[in-house]
């Protein structure tokens, strides 16, 4: 894979050693901006998180759903002037931008990837801090908070966890920087570790949000009013209907497997199949995934990874509370 600004050999050569602090350029995510007047009442209507809530200062988690609940993308979304930029990875945010195109002609809104294409970077680390001020931003207080230098604006994810988006017309001076720069996985590895989930191509249409956590880190507004596939999402909350989540699981490997795969339960001497990898990413051979699992799974389930050589894996805490 190559990014507008790396060589294939460059990128290659990224480092997957623990840093303190480190960025990682994240070529499988891109940028969607939405303008024209409507921009903000048409996505109100599209998406579950709450167009109001939305300031200079912060920035929104949301999915985007079919009439059936079922998801087109997760995502983050932040105010760029009187535009709104979405950040998702590139299978998703594909999947939502034919959606948004299809219904938008009877809004003032346009879709543009190209106009002024922009990078998104992963930033991380215990000492995340120190690489926050080098960049020229203020530290940012809490999740959910945007902070901006310039044309460069940075989300913070989790207190040691960020996306950096910026134009590409300004990769020049950060490459120039110095930075201590890492392979995707680093960052990757630490955004299943947070619970957090993205769509890849197999899960596109197939879930609910609830069933990626969303509800708990706060990507479902359920006082916003109507929006395509609220009614499931509602009804899931307030009925109780939902039986499944995302869960965070370990093993000690060189596999990385694809989103899709089974998951088993051990059953006395069988095993059953109970759910499916959504996210995974192999750092020096340490794999880490999200799982979709049932939600009454217990730590003291015997789970593995299916396949010729099955996998016994390990289930570690969320960081949030499912309730």
């Amino acid at each position: 894979m190559q990014t507008s600004w790396l060589s294939a050999e460059q990128y290659a050569a990224l480092s997957t050693e623990v840093q303190p602090a480190f960025l990682s350029p994240l070529p499988g995510f891109q940028v969607l901006k939405i303008s024209g007047p409507d921009n903000r009442k048409y996505l109100q209507g599209q998406t579950t998180c709450d167009l109001n809530q939305l300031t200079a200062d912060n920035f929104l988690r949301g999915a985007h759903c079919d009439a059936k609940g079922k998801m087109w993308s997760v995502f983050h979304l932040f105010a760029q002037g009187e535009d709104l930029l979405v950040v998702a990875f590139r299978d998703e945010l594909q999947a939502s931008l034919v959606q948004w195109k299809k219904f938008g002609v009877f809004s003032k809104v346009s879709f543009d990837q190209s106009e002024q294409p922009y990078a998104v970077f992963g930033l991380a680390g215990s000492e995340s801090q120190s690489l926050i001020r080098q960049l020229g931003f203020a530290v940012p207080q809490a999740a959910g908070q945007l902070v901006r230098n310039g044309a460069l604006s940075l989300l913070c994810l989790a207190m040691d966890h960020y996306l950096l988006v910026l134009p590409q017309t300004e990769l020049a001076s950060l490459q120039q920087a110095q930075l201590p720069l890492a392979a995707p996985t680093l960052w990757l590895e630490q955004h299943i570790r947070h619970g957090l989930a993205y769509l890849e191509q197999p899960l596109i249409g197939e879930l609910v949000p609830q069933m990626l956590n969303l509800q708990a880190v706060d990507g479902i507004s359920f006082t916003k009013g109507c929006y395509i596939g609220q009614e499931t999402v509602a009804r899931l909350k307030y009925r109780g209907g939902n039986k499944r989540a995302a869960y965070i699981l370990s093993a000690e490997t060189d596999e990385t497997p694809v989103a899709g795969a089974d998951i088993e339960l051990q059953l006395d001497t069988n095993w059953r199949r109970i759910g499916q990898v959504i996210n995974a990413v192999n750092v020096n051979r340490q794999l880490w995934l999200l799982a979709l699992l049932p939600n009454d799974i217990t730590p003291a389930d015997s789970l593995r990874l299916a396949g010729e050589q099955p996998l016994l894996l390990s289930q570690h805490a969320l960081p949030y509370s499912l309730n």
